[in-house]
Order: structure tokens, then C-alpha cells, then sequence
């Protein structure tokens, strides 16, 4: 479980590019909800996923990962609890390995044991290829094929399957499909929401789409100004239109801007 509770951030304090990135923003998400965040440039997603992630540390309040304080912790003491799959497909995998190469990598993440002396065991082989397998890519049948050979589609479907290797904790995802084209990033999406199912897995995904963050995952929160505005699940997420989630942007931030800042596809 998440909790953000009343966090503040605020870049270039007292000079005049002094920008309030976060103004008391608190969230909440239980075990295995997966949350689809957008809100236009500025809103302050890309803040608070950062401040989760421990990139840079918050003004005040404080962050929790079942019921732990990590408020203070740095970055890469945050990483074993979290998976994390960025917007550039060429971050998080090791291009000059093979396929089966970087998903040992990512299963010994944080171990001392050794897979380049002695190789993956056929056992393990046969796991990950059965993996690769429901990215419905054909990567299964390119196992020793240099990453770097890959598409960035291809790419970022496996650093997706590497980030979820060890059921983190915390998945997060900024903007993942982004740089892709829509047909590999719908294949990139419902991959994603099949492993958030079937491992249970908490998850937040920032996304430009509004109609992706209404078609994936079981909460929406939409933000402005450093705010959450809108937080719609369940029942009412399922049945939502764009058209209604910008009505309810408008009612709840007071502003029309929506259709300018937002970035619809």
C-alpha cells in the first residue's frame, strides 16, 4: 500500500523561477490498485511519481510503502521495494546483453548470485520464455538476440516484464507507452494490465491519454496545480467519457484550461 500524506515541493524557493510543484497532496492507493494519473504540463505528476521514487527528497509531509516511513530514504534504498519503467525505451535495459541475459539480471537484482560464470540454468530458460510469451511480441522465439537489435516497442515491453520480475512492492510508470506507436503500445498496455492482475500488484501510471486512463486500471485521479482535482474507481471509472472527465475537471478545478493543457489522442 501507498500513502502519500500532504507532501509539499517547491523548486528554486526565492528566486524568481520559484515554482510550487506539490501544495499539500496527499493519496492513498490499497494493495493492488492500479491508478492511472494524468492532468496537463505543470500539474505535478511527474513531481510526485519523483518523489516516490526518492529522486529528490520532499519539503514536508511524508511518503509510505506498507506502513514504512521512506520519506527519508534515498533512491536507490527505495529500489528494491519498486519497479519503475520510464518513457524512454532504451532506459532500463542493457542493450550490449541478450534478452535472457537482462531478465536474470533483473531476477538477481539486490542477490549476490551470479549468472555470467555459469549461465541460466535451463529451468530459468524455460520461465522466462513462457514469460515473454504473454508480451505476445514473439521475444520468446529471440531469447539470445542483443537487446540493442530490439524495437523500442519491444524494448520497453521487456523492461516492463524486467521492473515486474520480483513483484515489487510498488510498480510505477511514467508515461510508458508514450514514444511508441499505438499499436505496440496497446499491446505494451494490456501486457501491463494483465501483470498488474495476475500478480496483484500496486501500481500508479501517469499518462497523457485521457482515454488510456479511463480504459486501464480500476482508479483514475487526475491533477492540477499541484492538486488531486478528480479521483473517480470502480463503477463510475468504468463507465466514464472523456467528455464527463472534462466536465468534472472544469467543476472541481474551476478552470477551462483543460482542453489546452491536456493532451487528447
Amino acid at each position: 500500500m501507498l500513502e502519500i500524506k500532504n507532501i509539499y515541493k517547491t523548486f528554486n524557493a526565492g528566486t524568481i523561477n520559484e515554482k510550487k510543484a506539490l501544495q499539500g497532496l496527499s493519496l492513498t492507493l490499497k494493495d493492488g490498485e492500479f491508478c492511472t494519473v494524468i492532468g496537463g504540463n505543470g500539474a505535478g505528476k511527474s513531481t510526485m511519481m519523483n518523489a516516490v521514487a526518492g529522486v529528490w527528497p520532499v519539503d514536508s509531509g511524508a511518503i509510505l510503502v506498507d506502513g514504512v516511513d521512506i520519506s527519508g530514504l534515498c533512491e536507490h534504498q527505495r529500489a528494491s521495494m519498486l519497479g519503475r519503467v520510464f518513457q524512454d525505451p532504451m532506459t532500463g535495459t542493457a542493450a550490449d546483453m541478450q534478452i535472457v541475459e537482462n531478465l536474470a539480471l533483473a531476477a538477481r537484482r539486490g542477490s549476490r548470485r551470479s549468472f555470467l560464470k555459469w549461465g541460466v540454468p535451463k529451468a530459468e530458460y524455460e520461465t522466462y520464455r513462457e514469460l515473454l510469451k504473454t508480451l505476445d511480441l514473439g521475444l520468446e522465439d529471440r531469447m539470445t538476440t542483443k537487446v540493442g537489435l530490439l524495437s523500442g516497442g519491444q524494448r520497453q515491453a521487456l523492461t516492463l516484464l524486467m521492473a515486474t520480475l520480483k513483484k515489487p512492492k510498488l510498480l510505477l510508470l511514467d508515461e510508458h507507452t508514450a514514444a511508441l506507436d499505438p499499436k505496440t503500445a496497446a499491446k505494451v498496455l494490456d501486457a501491463t494490465q494483465r501483470i498488474v492482475e495476475k500478480d496483484h500488484l500496486t501500481t500508479m501510471m501517469i499518462t497523457h491519454n485521457m482515454r488510456d486512463a479511463i480504459a486501464y486500471g480500476n482508479r483514475l485521479v487526475m491533477m492540477y496545480d499541484g492538486h488531486i482535482v478528480v479521483d473517480v474507481s470502480g463503477e463510475e471509472k468504468k463507465h466514464l467519457t472523456v467528455e464527463q472527465l472534462l466536465n468534472l475537471f472544469s467543476q472541481a478545478s474551476g478552470s477551462d484550461e483543460a482542453d489546452d493543457k491536456l493532451l487528447l489522442s
